[in-house]
Parts: structure tokens; sequence; C-alpha cells
């Protein structure tokens, strides 16, 4: 498993942030926020932040 940084995001301000251990950065979204996702972000101000902690490689989602 991965070390995630999952952030809750209004905007550009980070409403939570949760450290998540999961297989896929996707895995890590849906498990900190109790929701689905998707992996397309359009214009939402609320959205998803994901961060590999070991690579610095960062995902964007929406709630779905």
């Amino acid at each position: 498993m991965k070390v995630y940084r999952v952030e809750e995001m209004d905007g550009d301000s980070v409403v939570t942030s949760h450290t998540i251990n999961a297989n896929t950065p996707w895995v890590a979204a849906e498990t900190a926020t109790g929701s689905e996702v998707t992996n397309f972000r359009g214009d939402e101000q609320r959205w998803i932040r994901v961060t590999n902690e070991a690579d610095g490689v960062v995902n964007r989602y929406a709630f779905k």
C-alpha cells in the first residue's frame, strides 16, 4: 500500500486533510471522503486533491 495525503478543497483552500494508506489514489479519495468520486474535475468549487507522499504525484477528483 501507498501513503496518500487527501485534501478536500474549496477552490484553492484546504477544508480537511487526511493521511490514507491505499493501493490507488482513487481508493484513498473515496476512503477519506466517504463518497464516490469521479476523475473528471471540471470547474467545481469543491474537489479532492490526492498527493502520493512518496513521489509527490498529485491527482484531482470531483465528488460524484
